[in-house]
């Protein structure tokens, strides 16, 4: 079967690979992303949670630690027992108020983070900590959130626990409240809560910052410090602070004012990019004590270490019991990309918003030389208002598609959901358009060019004095004729372009009007039609209630099913639900389709889960609509960047982010920016070959109507073709911008791009995908089909040369095998000397062969039956003998085919179809048996290179049986290492041990092993770097002596814990006691009056004979005010019983109303507002 090694290294040097002896053990990408989400920690009390809840799979293979919390000694039974929280909220409450007995070395308090998706209830187990550290003396909280209206489900959440803390709403509450000696009492403790918009702003005294500090107590405060849809606090911009948002440096300051606080980051989305973590400063991932001295160190390490280190940052993050993920499974909700095809007059429109715009970059060009103008801001303005001009085109084109893709969902019983982002409002507002007036669908495209042209293009020349300062002008300045004269023609040519009207105004109009469609964004006013007139109306009186309550009444109307279409903007995509509950009278299947991607991962996921949330009858069914115009790719590109991000952050795979996989839209990587340079120089040298491994004829495909003389004539030779392509494409990068001919126009390729003495550089230029995609976007329709196929084109090539080298990965990998064990107990490798952690060595034994009846197994279950797949003999002996494997051709590639041996299984790399056909043929199952059964039983025990093999035993080439060393626990913290020494070895690996992938293993006892599939021979040079590192540090001989580690690696070193405080029984029964007010009076009164009239009635009802039966169905009717108004409140709804109560009591009709709603139906709630 084997010959000998002399043999082999003689005579076929290259071909270990054709029967895996290239490989060390394959992988194979985990195709279950997510797994049903099992509660297996010390918190197993409660009921299961209402709702099929996930977890990604990474994830779910990691533990939580085995933690003590006393935590049922601060809840009352019954929120246990009845469900009021379930078992997994109550995880996260157990494990949250776990990590704040914590102490990081820096001396501020550890925090928790809940990363929970939609319809796990992250309110709930918010209320749960506070109401843990009410209950023991902590009785001072705050609570940040996006919008004032969530303070109502944030009361909402702690009522449905049985607690009645004081929910202040807002720092307007505190001042309203403040008395001469100080603060009304009921407002000098609960739950402060506040929105991002007011921690960052001031009164004339002071900020309200410095105030909620002092309401708290200063920097002794220990209560609770909550950041509810934490995301809002991403945009810090790492080494540069000015470029930050407020809320960022906001929210950092404040934890640094409040050190002893216990943090908690609450957010689906709380992380899109590393850049966007500094706020997490309580997550214990930098600063004293860790392997990152600050942010910065942290953010260096990790931009540039790809995705694989975000999925292991998550998965040990989890197993610190610092943070949780589950959400509400999308294994019912159904993904389709829907493709809308331009008709041939949308092509015309949309290139001649290319002309128009090719037009005035050049008279723009001219005008800047004419009047002197500083080009490098108006040149941001220009590319940015392109982009966002052909974006809105596009949009505008989808809405007869939209229009059809609805009426079909509503014709099969369904309930449509259609998103977007912008509304082009601020059209209307430019224009002054005012209520009533009769003005037409108005185009948002065309306002937008003649506002470019009115703000941005100089008609005016400024002149400097005479050794005046750079920047410094005369006051008088002088108007340029020709410029002016420019001007004028451009807004001339505008107004007879043929452009769209508003696509919000156009689709509520086809979609039968305001009566059938619930309309949930932020604009004030919209353009509706009224017989045969367009008029300008409001959606609701300015300043008014109406406006506050305007989406909830919309979002109402299609809960009930009086309208069956919502449109839903960015402005309603937090917290609003629009799925199909069992509590609501609209049940019918959501069909949510989106038009407009947002710009970040985080708001897409917002979007996604209104209609998917827990409690649901049916799970939704997703349509991603996008045109055939390539340069619209980039929306996709982004958002797709930002959800492999974010699932490997916040899932532990970068799948996992929404349950929706765009991973095949991602341009923006390294793979990406290598692919773009390489076409660039094709381009530039205008050269007569293609880049290896891309084709003319894909290029050219969907472009025929293109007039590129030569570049289409297939009797042509094609060297000639594709230099005459080149020499047309550089057009076309001129058209652009971008790369070298960016040179040619005044540095308007941006001025990031400038390098010192006024040149202009296009080395990264030349590589920025997101630019290109960008500046694509003004490129008429089949040139922007041709140049995105190129590159596209490129980038498949670039992959598949990545995947045969070993240095692509696609995430989190199984490691498959017919039986894998332990091959020794784990040990720690490696214990950091700072934090106390470890990474520990794991060994498994796997058997990775396949036996001839599952790989038929496999042919059957996976062959298509119009593919090439099935068993296949090499052509020619290699290594001696015939060779046989299995061939699977991947569905959706022609060319593709997933390879699968009797020795080592199925393999990492796939197959391209060339090198199958040229090294082997098909063959039948019968004739590939017996040979395959004697591989796959010769394998067990000897090596690829037979009997005489040098090494022995000791050689795994070829093997079915094989060991394979996989590293966990603490691995992010020498991760740098790792790699390092990695790199310096890559020439004399195995391609699959060429880059550090995360790996699960199934183990026969049916628990996981999740961690980095490392070469065990490498680990020495590992430790050696890792020591050699660790003397050139100098650590204090006080820190060291503090430091106690275990084996394990589960110590915490020198991070002191804090003991428990035991319940205060005054803190407790005030929790969820419910307090005395006004009502309370009217109360008594009222049920005097019941129980006066109840008797009268049984004394009449005994004298007429009856028994006394209307007496006592009248006593049964008859409650006390006050138990009647707790039944009413907290409902949600706003029911004349109630208003007409508090008018009773002498309250103002309309203040009661608008108090009502601010307190979702709290009678009580609402009357003490009044009255304060």
């Amino acid at each position: 079967m084997f010959t000998k090694p002399s043999t082999i290294l003689a005579t076929v040097p290259d071909t270990s690979r054709d029967i895996g002896g290239d490989e060390a053990v394959s992988e194979s990408v985990t195709k279950e992303v997510f797994t049903s989400y099992v509660c297996r920690s010390r918190a197993q009390r409660g009921l299961p949670h209402p709702g099929d809840i996930a977890e990604a799979s990474s994830l779910g293979a990691i533990s939580l630690p085995d933690k003590e919390y006393p935590l049922w000694d601060s809840l009352p039974e019954e929120v246990v027992t009845q469900g009021k929280l379930s078992q997994l909220q109550l995880e996260g409450v157990f494990y949250a108020c776990a990590k704040h007995l914590e102490w990081l070395p820096n001396g501020e308090r550890a925090g928790f983070f809940i990363g929970d998706g939609a319809g796990v209830g992250k309110g709930r187990q918010i209320s749960g900590i506070v109401l843990d550290n009410y209950a023991r003396g902590r009785r001072k909280h705050v609570w940040f959130s996006t919008s004032t209206d969530l303070s109502i489900d944030a009361t909402r959440d702690l009522r449905d626990l049985g607690s009645h803390l004081n929910v202040i709403n807002g720092c307007k509450e505190l001042d309203k409240e403040q008395r001469a000696f100080g603060l009304a009492k009921d407002f000098q403790e609960g739950v402060l809560f506040l929105t991002y918009s007011t921690l960052i702003s001031s009164t004339q005294k002071r900020s309200r910052l410095d105030q909620i500090v002092d309401w708290v107590g200063g920097e002794e405060f220990d209560g609770c410090l909550i950041f509810d849809e934490c995301h809002k606090a991403k945009n810090f911009s790492c080494g540069n602070v000015e470029k930050s948002t407020k809320v960022s440096l906001y929210v950092i300051d404040i934890q640094k004012k409040l050190p002893k606080a216990r943090v908690v980051y609450c957010s689906a989305t709380g992380v899109s990019d590393v850049g966007n973590m500094a706020y997490m400063s309580r997550m214990g991932l930098w600063n004293e004590g860790t392997a990152f001295a600050d942010f910065k160190a942290f953010f260096d390490s990790m931009k540039t270490k790809g995705v694989s280190l975000l999925e292991m940052l998550a998965m040990e993050m989890k197993a610190e019991g610092k943070y949780v993920a589950r959400g509400l499974a999308f294994s019912q909700a159904e993904f389709v990309e829907v493709q809308c095809n331009l008709t041939p007059d949308q092509v015309r429109i949309y290139d001649s918003g290319v002309g128009y715009w090719h037009t005035l970059r050049a008279k723009l060009t001219k005008a800047l030389d004419l009047t002197l103008t500083e080009s490098r801001e108006i040149w941001k303005h220009f590319w940015g208002s392109q982009q966002q001009f052909f974006k809105l085109l596009c949009v505008s084109m989808k809405v007869p598609h939209i229009v059809e893709e609805v009426k079909q969902a509503l014709e099969n019983g369904n309930a449509v959901v259609v998103g977007f982002q912008s509304t082009g409002e601020a059209a209307v507002d430019v224009l002054g358009v005012q209520p009533g007036e009769e003005c037409g669908f108005l185009s948002t495209t065309r306002i937008m060019l003649k506002r470019f042209l009115e703000l941005h293009f100089p008609v005016r020349m400024d002149t400097k004095k005479p050794g005046a300062k750079p920047g410094e002008f005369v006051h008088e300045s002088r108007e340029v004729p020709e410029c002016i004269q420019m001007r004028e023609a451009l807004l001339n040519t505008v107004d007879r372009l043929d452009l769209p009207s508003n696509f919000l105004d156009e689709l509520v109009d086809k979609l039968g009007g305001v009566k059938c469609v619930a309309e949930m964004t932020g604009r004030r006013g919209r353009i509706v039609r009224e017989g045969r007139r367009k008029i300008f109306r409001l959606r609701a009186k300015p300043d008014s209630s109406e406006m506050d309550s305007l989406n909830v009444r919309e979002r109402n109307a299609f809960m009930k099913g009086e309208k069956l279409v919502a449109l839903i903007s960015d402005a309603a995509s937090t917290g609003i639900s629009l799925h199909a509950s069992r509590t609501c009278k609209n049940q019918k299947r959501r069909v949510h389709i989106t038009i407009e991607l947002p710009w970040s991962a985080d708001k897409a996921i917002q979007q996604l889960g209104r209609s998917h949330r827990s409690n649901q009858v049916s799970a939704p069914l997703y349509k991603l609509v996008s045109t055939n115009v390539g340069g619209e790719r980039r929306f996709v590109a982004a958002v797709a960047r930002r959800l492999q991000s974010l699932g490997a952050l916040t899932r532990g795979d970068r799948r996992a982010a929404s349950g929706i996989d765009l991973s095949e839209s991602n341009f923006d990587s390294p793979f990406g920016r290598k692919s773009l340079r390489r076409i660039y120089d094709s381009i530039v040298q205008e050269s007569s070959s293609l880049p290896n491994g891309v084709d003319l004829g894909n290029i050219l495909k969907g472009a025929q109507d293109l007039d590129w003389k030569g570049v289409f004539d297939k009797n042509a030779k094609e060297p000639h073709r594709i230099e005459l392509l080149h020499r047309r494409l550089m057009g076309c990068v001129d058209m652009m911008g971008v790369g070298s001919a960016g040179q040619m126009y005044h540095n308007d390729n941006i001025a990031e791009q400038k390098v010192p003495g006024g040149a202009s550089s296009s080395i990264k230029d030349v590589g920025d995908v997101r630019r290109f995609l960008n500046r694509l976007l003004g490129l008429p329709i089949s040139t922007q089909t041709i140049l995105f196929n190129y590159f596209a084109g490129s980038l498949e090539a670039e992959i598949t040369m990545a995947k045969a080298e070993g240095r692509y990965s696609e995430g989190v990998s199984d490691l498959p095998g017919r039986k894998i064990t332990k091959a020794s107990p784990p040990r720690a490798f490696w214990v950091d000397p700072r934090s106390g952690l470890a990474c520990i060595q794991n060994e498994v034994t796997i058997d990775r062969g396949l036996a001839f009846e599952d790989g038929v197994r496999i042919l059957e279950l996976e062959r298509s039956h119009d593919d090439d797949s099935g068993f296949r003999s090499s052509r020619h002996p290699i290594m001696g003998m015939i060779l046989y494997m299995l061939a699977i051709q991947k569905p959706g590639h022609k060319n593709t085919f997933r390879v699968f041996r009797p020795n080592t299984g199925e393999s990492y790399f796939d197959m391209q179809r060339d090198d199958l056909e040229r090294k082997y043929m098909k063959v039948s199952m019968a004739d590939a048996k017996d040979h395959w059964d004697e591989v796959y039983e010769k394998s067990l025990t000897t090596c690829m290179h037979g009997m005489q093999c040098p090494q022995g035993q000791d050689c795994q080439a070829g093997k079915r049986v094989t060991n394979v060393t996989i590293l966990s626990g603490s691995v992010v913290r020498i991760w740098g290492c790792l790699e390092k020494v990695l790199t310096s070895h890559e020439g004399s690996l195995m391609r699959s041990d060429r880059q550090m992938r995360v790996v699960r293993v199934g183990l026969e006892d049916e628990s996981h092993l999740v961690g980095i599939r490392f070469p065990k021979h490498l680990l020495g040079d590992v430790k050696v770097t890792l020591e050699t590192t660790q003397a050139e540090q100098t650590w204090s001989s006080e820190a060291a002596s503090k430091r106690t580690v275990a084996s394990s690696g589960e110590n915490l070193g020198f991070r002191k814990l804090e003991e428990v405080a035991p319940v205060n029984q005054k803190s407790f029964k005030k929790a969820y006691q419910a307090p005395r007010t006004v009502l309370d009076y009217f109360g008594m009164q009222n049920s005097r009056k019941v129980a006066g009239q109840s008797a009268a009635g049984k004394r009449k009802a005994g004298d007429e004979g009856t028994g006394g039966h209307a007496g006592k169905r009248q006593a049964r009717e008859s409650m006390s005010f006050g138990e009647e108004n707790r039944r009413v409140g907290g409902n949600g709804r706003l029911d004349t019983e109630s208003l007409d109560v508090l008018v009773s009591m002498g309250f103002d009709r309309k203040r009661s109303e608008k108090a009502l709603m601010l307190s979702n139906g709290d009678i009580e709630r609402a009357a003490d507002s009044m009255l304060s």
